[in-house]
């Protein structure tokens, strides 16, 4: 067992008389962080909840867009305490009739079956967690994951760590364009702020501004061994309901590439200069130090009597193409809208997202034999392997040169019983050419998910999820079966 796997165990199980809990709330939360949503922009609180994962500080420590009265911040506060207090302990089952390829960000499972132990235990300033997987996977031999497991400490308003984070950059719901939850995490360092704060200078028109910073390393089979995934994203709230979001990756690195702070500071200040951008004209490098993608996404929240109306849109480029007039080669986006209404006090919600990973506007060009802006998003040409871990797209989960839509509604029938029905459709790899984790064909498909999660009792969940879709999907080369259903249950003690 690697060195880092023991200390992991010696940490957690030595202290764990001493701490409780955890700090840190992942995408498969995310009906809570409805419920947490819907009544902050009610009574004019402020919480940035597209970055996952969202510290429990943050969520416990708002800032204030208007006039708060004592009992609505109380009232909040309980709020965050009855969803976000967890159990030291979890212990997860998931087994699906076969693997099932359409997940969200409020779905956590990868592989066919898995069964996972976790134990989480934090002070003020210290966290840990270590969760322990055994899978039945069709497309991974590996057959035990430490997904989710991290450790971090506090350092004011800044938490230092390391681990396998499960992150989701954006406020997308179903296909996040740059980081999402469809691969497994890389292992890796990150700082990110714990709570949102605010200049008192020239720069207060900023508003509340948060960040985060990771360095992780992606695994060795792979065409470059072991590249580094670097990312960095900062948002920031320059107006009332509004989020405005910076994001950027980095693949750079690997068996037989350099690895230094001249080529790092290259690829990233380097761009305007087209110091990434060999062959491109005006370009002096002959060295491609990186592949990159960098965007934007925007989050406006509408309070209408009482519906939340949220507006968004997520744009990503991907870098360089043989252009002087521009770093990157094409443009892929996600938008869509959520209206959000509570019913006897239980929450219903709506959503209609539209995802295009097809690189054919502004600068993308035309490669010999192949259509205008095709083959380029999560592709590169010396990191032959894409921007992709362990096999899976680390951006969107429909992968390159395609399209999809979908149609959610989620309704709380009573406290803590949820259904969650999707419609989707899909173009995926639509000039049949290329690689595409739904393969080479590019014929469309549609269907319906459904998800029903119940809680048994206070320590016991169960959920079924069953998705039905038109035809057999050709997923990694194999064929899927046309209905699919899953049983989840975790038990917190």
């Amino acid at each position: 067992m690697p060195t880092f796997h023991k200390f992991y165990l010696l940490i957690l199980f030595v202290f764990s008389n001493l701490f409780y809990s955890y700090v840190w709330v992942d995408g498969k939360e995310e009906f809570k962080i409805k419920k947490l949503e819907y009544f902050a922009v009610l009574n004019d609180i402020n919480i940035n909840t597209t970055t996952y994962p969202v510290s429990i500080r943050q969520l416990d420590s708002p800032n204030y867009s208007g006039p708060v009265t004592i009992g609505e911040m109380i009232e909040y506060k309980l709020l965050v305490k009855k969803n976000f207090k967890k159990k030291d302990n979890l212990v997860k089952l998931s087994s699906f009739s076969d693997t099932s390829p359409i997940r969200n960000i409020d779905d956590d499972w990868i592989s066919k079956t898995s069964l996972s132990a976790q134990k989480s235990i934090s002070s003020n300033n210290f966290s840990a967690n270590l969760n322990v997987s055994i899978v039945e996977d069709s497309f991974d031999q590996k057959k035990y994951f430490f997904d989710g497991s991290n450790i971090s400490v506090a350092m004011g308003n800044n938490a230092l760590g390391f681990g396998y984070i499960n992150r989701w950059w954006g406020p997308t719901h179903n296909n996040n364009l740059i980081l999402s939850n469809y691969s497994r995490p890389s292992p890796g360092v990150y700082i990110k702020s714990l709570e949102s704060f605010a200049f008192d200078n020239f720069f207060s028109f900023l508003g509340n501004l948060d960040y985060e910073v990771f360095i992780n390393r992606l695994e060795k089979d792979r065409h470059i061994k072991n590249p580094f995934l670097i990312g960095t994203r900062v948002s920031i709230n320059p107006l009332k309901n509004l989020q405005v979001s910076f994001s950027r990756t980095l693949t750079i690195g690997g068996e037989g590439r350099r690895e230094n702070l001249t080529t790092l500071y290259k690829a990233f200040f380097g761009a305007f200069e087209l110091a990434d951008n060999p062959g491109a004209a005006g370009s002096t490098s002959e060295y491609d130090y990186s592949n990159q993608l960098a965007g934007f996404d925007i989050k406006y929240d509408l309070l209408i009597k009482d519906v939340l109306a949220s507006f968004y849109v997520q744009e990503i480029a991907e870098d360089a193409d043989q252009s002087p007039t521009s770093p990157f080669s094409g443009y892929i986006i996600t938008f869509g809208s959520e209206l959000k209404y509570q019913a006897n006090g239980l929450l219903r919600a709506f959503i209609i997202e539209f995802t295009r990973t097809i690189a054919d506007r502004h600068n993308s060009y035309i490669i010999e034999g192949l259509s205008k802006g095709r083959n380029i998003i999560y592709e590169h040409g010396t990191y032959k392997s894409g921007y992709r871990y362990r096999g899976l797209p680390i951006g969107a989960f429909i992968d390159t040169d395609s399209k999809y839509s979908q149609i959610s509604y989620l309704r709380e029938i009573r406290e803590n019983h949820l259904l969650k029905t999707d419609f989707f459709y899909a173009e995926p790899n639509t000039d049949a050419n290329g690689r595409n984790i739904w393969g080479s064909h590019g014929d469309p498909f549609y269907g319906i998910k459904t998800k029903y999660k119940l809680k048994i009792s206070n320590n016991l969940s169960t959920s079924f999820v069953l998705t039905v879709s038109d035809k057999k999907l050709n997923y990694l080369d194999k064929s899927l079966n046309k209905n699919i259903l899953g049983f989840i249950a975790e038990y917190n003690f």
